[in-house]
């Protein structure tokens, strides 16, 4: 997972900050784009409550309606995403070498519709790729879900690196992220703390090369997950996004997403 690059207007600024949090801000990763912008206060009323399907789609080589391409860095390659038909359905296909992903907005209680609903189905899965190391935090296949929260009750050091993204981008890290995670490597259930910020946490839903290259579907409940993952009650929900990266271990991945349902009942 990559470092954002620092744009020219904000390096100088940037380089005036103790080494610690510098260093803390330059190691965020490209995902936590995909979260940017989900921290704001206020709440526009004309956001979704259900997240933008891809069978609806009546085009296909395109970007879903509703979703937008989150991108942190230029100068590395980017995932492709586009509606495409596979098995009968319309889905999204990303494919590639990048590290780049896609962003729903919303603004839903996930005590009123707590169950998520998601499929996905990926040609193969690098035997290196492992997101407990920064070094191979790559995946064929992330879900990810931001959550709104009060950021006065976070660590001294997770305000610090909030303030430091928001300098960089003019953009708010969401209060907490939890990321649904297809790993080559750790076990199904295994939760993981990303280094440099306790927001942002992954939890594993398919692990190893055994079951790639079929249809598989997926049944969590955010609230349970939010709890056992975070320790609290969440907030409401922000944003629903997805990644396919393969830049840390530059290895092509390629896979496909079924539509992402919020619903009040398993």
């Amino acid at each position: 997972m990559p470092a954002p690059a620092v744009p020219l207007a904000f390096r100088g600024a940037a380089e005036l900050r103790p080494d610690p949090l510098r260093r803390a801000l330059l190691g965020v990763p490209s995902v936590v784009a995909l979260t940017l912008a989900g921290g704001c206060a206020s709440v526009p009323p004309e956001l979704p409550k259900q997240v933008a399907p891809f069978s609806t789609a009546r085009e296909l080589g395109g970007l879903p309606r509703g979703w937008e391409e989150v991108v942190m860095r230029r100068d590395l390659p980017l995932t492709d995403y586009r509606l495409a038909e596979l098995d009968g359905r319309r889905v999204l296909r990303a494919s590639g070498r990048g590290a780049s992903g896609l962003r729903c907005r919303l603004h839903v209680d996930p005590q009123a519709v707590p169950w998520m609903r998601w499929s996905w189905r990926t040609r193969e899965v690098p035997p290196g790729m492992n997101v407990q190391r920064g070094a191979t935090d790559d995946s064929p296949a992330r879900t990810v879900v931001a959550f709104h929260g009060e950021e006065s009750l976070l660590s001294l050091r997770d305000r610090a690196v909030f303030e430091l993204v928001h300098l960089i981008t003019g953009q708010r890290l969401p209060y907490a992220t939890l990321m649904y995670v297809w790993d080559a490597q750790l076990p199904v259930g295994t939760v993981v703390n990303y280094a440099r910020t306790s927001r942002i946490r992954y939890l594993v839903v398919e692990s190893g090369r055994q079951r790639a290259g079929r249809w598989l579907w997926y049944e969590r409940n955010l609230v349970e997950d939010f709890r056992r993952v975070f320790g609290e009650e969440p907030g409401w929900v922000d944003s629903v996004g997805l990644m396919t990266d393969g830049d840390d271990l530059k290895v092509a991945v390629e896979t496909w997403y079924g539509d992402i349902r919020l619903e009040a009942r398993p």
